[in-house]
C-alpha cells in the first residue's frame, strides 16, 4: 500500500478508481469547453482585424475539432481507456490542439505560449509522474515545432504583431489567462488534497477503532492473532499473541513454536506456518504455558505480490475443553471401574463370609485350646480385626452392588480420633517387617473428636499412610509422623513422611482419577482420587504439599465433633509383628 503511494501522486492512484477516472473526464471536458469558448472569442478578434496576422480560420478548426472531441467523450462516458492511460491520451490531445492555436497565432512569439505551463500542472494533477514526463516531452516537442517555423518560412501560417494598443492587451491577457488558469488547477489541487488528507484522517481514525474493537474482542475472548510475512516478520500481533508466541529470533524473524517448545502439530511434525506458507493450508499445533493449554491455527492470507503469502496465527485457549475431555474420558474409566467393581463385588461376597465365619470359630477355638495369656489376647485380636475388616468390607460391597456408591455416612454423631487412628495404624504397619518405616502418633490426637464417618476416615487414613510409608521405602526414610490439633471449629490432622517429596509434573494433578507416580501394576492412581472425594463429603478438605527439608506433608481438615454419642470399636495398641 505504501509502495504505490510513493511512486505516484495521491491523486494517480485514486485515479485509477473508475468513479475518480468519471470525475476527471467530466473536469477535463469542462475545462476543454472553457478553451474552446476563449479560442473562439480570440477568433472574433482575429477576424475583426485587431490581430491581423493570426490566421483565425485555423482557430475555428480547433474549435471544431475540440467540441467533436468533447461530444465523443460524452457518449463514451467516462472516457477512451482508463486511468492514467485516459489522462495522457486526453492530456497529448490537448497540447496538439494548444500546438495548433500558438502555430496560428504567431508560433514561438506568442504570448500564449506559456499556456504549456497549465497543461503540465495540469497533467501533473491528474497522471502523476509518469504522465508528466509524457506531457514535458510532448510540450517540447510542440514547442520544438514552433521555433522550427521560424527557421523554414513555408511552415509558417500566422504571426504576432498586432498595433497598439492590442499588443499590450493581447500580453495582459495571456498573461492574466495563463496566471488564472494554472492558479485555478493549483487550487483545485490543494482542494483535493486536503479533501483526501480529511479522508485519510478518517480512514485512520476509523482503522484505529476498527483496531480497538478487534484487539479488546480478542482479549475478551482471550485469543492472540498475529500476521507474520512470507519471509517470517512480525508484521501485527496483539497483547495476547505477544505473550504465546515464541520471541523473535536474533535476526527479528519468526520461529515456529515445534523449536521453541513442546508443541503437539497437525500434521505431525509440520510447522503451521511453514505449511500455511508454502502448501497455502491450514496448520495447528497445541502447546501449554504453565497450566494453560492453547492451540495455534496458522491460516494463508491471500497476497498482491505473486508467491508470496502472509500467514495469520490465531492462538485459542483450550484449557476448558481439554479439561472437559479429561473429565469425560474420567467419567468413562470410572463407568467402566464401577461396572467391574460390581461384578467383583458380587464375587467378593462368599469368601468374605466364608473368613468372617472362619475367624469367629478361630475365636472360640483359641479359647477352647488355652494357653498364655499374651498368646491368647494377641491371636483374639487378630480374629476380631479379620472379623470387623471382613464385616466393613460386606458394607462396601453391598453398598456396590445395590448402587455402585458407597456407603452412606454417619455424620450425626461425633468420632473420637484416636481409635481410628489406632486402627489405621494396625491395618498399615500389622505386617510391616523389622527395620522398616515406623508411626510415630502425637500426643494431641487422643483429645481431639471429628464430626466424621468412622469408616469413610479410617479409609483416608489408611490411604495417607500407606503412602507415606511407600514414599519412605523409595528413599529410605524411616519415620512416619501423624498429628493432630484443633483450630476453632475444624480439626486438622497431619501426616507426614521422609519420602522424596512431589514431583512438579504431578503436583497439579494428585487428585485426578488414575493420576499416580507409581510404576505400572503397583497402583491405580485412585486412592487420593477416593480419599479427595470422602474428605469433601464429609464437610472437609485434603491437601498435600512439600515438606522441608524433605518428604510431602498431608492435612485433613474436618469439623470437631463433640463427646461421641455412641462408642465405636477399640483396638489395643500393639507391637507390630516381625
Amino acid at each position: 500500500m505504501y509502495s504505490e503511494t510513493t511512486r505516484s501522486s495521491v491523486f494517480a492512484d485514486s485515479f485509477e478508481r473508475d468513479d475518480f477516472s468519471a470525475d476527471r473526464i467530466r473536469w477535463l471536458i469542462k475545462l476543454r469547453w472553457i478553451a474552446m469558448v476563449g479560442v473562439l472569442l480570440a477568433t472574433g478578434f482575429a477576424a475583426a482585424g485587431y490581430f491581423p496576422g493570426v490566421a483565425w480560420p485555423v482557430f475555428l478548426v480547433v474549435v471544431a475539432a475540440g467540441s467533436t472531441y468533447n461530444l465523443v467523450l460524452l457518449r463514451r462516458a467516462p472516457g477512451p481507456g482508463a486511468g492514467k492511460r485516459a489522462a495522457v491520451s486526453q492530456a497529448l490531445f490537448d497540447l496538439g490542439l494548444l500546438t495548433v492555436v500558438l502555430w496560428a497565432a504567431g508560433g514561438i512569439f506568442s504570448p500564449f505560449i506559456a499556456f504549456y505551463v497549465f497543461h503540465l500542472a495540469l497533467i501533473a494533477v491528474l497522471g502523476g509522474p509518469g504522465a508528466t514526463l509524457v506531457a514535458t516531452a510532448a510540450a517540447f516537442v510542440g514547442a520544438g515545432f514552433l521555433a522550427l517555423t521560424e527557421w523554414v518560412p513555408a511552415l509558417k501560417i500566422g504571426t504576432w504583431d498586432p498595433p497598439p494598443p492590442w499588443d499590450t492587451i493581447g500580453n495582459v491577457a495571456a498573461f492574466t489567462t495563463t496566471a488564472g488558469a494554472v492558479a485555478y488547477v493549483v487550487l483545485h489541487a490543494v482542494r483535493e488534497l486536503r479533501d483526501r488528507e480529511r479522508a485519510l484522517a478518517t480512514a485512520r481514525d476509523q482503522a484505529e477503532l476498527e483496531y480497538q474493537v478487534i484487539s479488546n474482542t480478542l482479549d475478551e475472548l482471550k485469543a492472540g492473532l498475529e500476521v507474520v510475512s512470507a519471509d517470517g516478520h512480525i508484521e501485527w500481533r496483539n497483547r495476547l499473541a505477544d505473550e504465546l508466541a515464541p520471541p523473535p529470533t536474533a535476526e527479528g524473524t519468526w520461529e515456529c513454536p515445534v523449536s521453541a517448545r513442546a508443541c503437539e502439530t497437525e500434521p505431525a511434525g509440520q510447522c503451521p506456518v511453514l505449511r500455511a506458507r508454502d502448501l497455502r493450508a491450514e496448520g495447528r499445533c497445541r502447546f501449554s504455558v504453565k497450566d494453560r493449554w492453547y492451540e495455534m491455527l496458522s491460516f494463508p492470507l491471500a497476497s498482491r505480490a505473486e508467491g508470496r503469502t502472509r500467514i495469520m496465527n490465531l492462538y485459542v485457549d483450550r484449557t476448558k475443553i481439554l479439561l472437559a475431555e479429561r473429565r469425560l474420558l474420567h467419567a468413562e474409566r470410572l463407568a467402566s471401574l464401577g461396572r467391574v467393581a460390581q461384578g467383583v463385588a458380587h464375587e467378593l461376597n462368599t469368601p468374605l463370609a466364608t473368613i468372617r465365619t472362619l475367624a469367629a470359630d478361630m475365636r472360640e477355638a483359641i479359647r477352647s485350646l488355652g494357653g498364655g495369656e499374651a498368646l491368647q489376647s494377641d491371636l483374639a485380636e487378630s480374629a476380631a480385626l479379620i472379623r470387623d475388616e471382613t464385616e466393613r468390607l460386606g458394607r462396601i460391597t453391598h453398598s456396590l452392588l445395590t448402587g455402585g456408591s458407597l456407603p452412606r455416612l454417619r455424620l450425626d454423631s461425633a468420632a473420637p480420633l484416636l481409635p481410628i487412628v489406632e486402627r489405621a495404624r494396625a491395618l498399615v504397619f500389622a505386617g510391616a517387617r523389622d527395620g522398616g518405616p515406623t508411626l510415630e502418633i502425637g500426643e494431641g490426637v487422643a483429645e481431639l473428636v471429628v464430626a466424621a464417618d468412622f469408616d469413610r476416615l479410617l479409609q483416608v487414613l489408611v490411604n495417607l499412610l500407606q503412602n507415606a510409608v511407600d514414599a519412605n521405602r523409595e528413599a529410605g526414610g524411616r519415620l512416619v509422623l501423624l498429628s493432630a490439633k484443633r483450630h476453632g471449629p475444624a480439626v486438622e490432622i497431619i501426616v507426614e513422611d521422609e519420602g522424596v517429596g512431589l514431583q512438579a509434573d504431578i503436583e497439579g494433578r494428585l487428585f485426578e482419577p488414575f493420576a499416580t507416580t507409581k510404576p505400572p501394576g503397583e497402583g491405580t492412581g485412585l486412592g487420593l482420587y477416593a480419599s479427595y472425594m470422602l474428605v469433601q463429603t464429609m464437610g472437609g478438605d485434603l491437601t498435600i504439599e512439600n515438606r522441608d527439608p524433605r518428604g510431602a506433608c498431608a492435612r485433613v481438615r474436618l469439623p470437631a465433633g463433640a463427646q461421641p454419642l455412641a462408642k465405636e470399636p477399640t483396638v489395643h495398641n500393639r507391637a507390630p509383628h516381625a
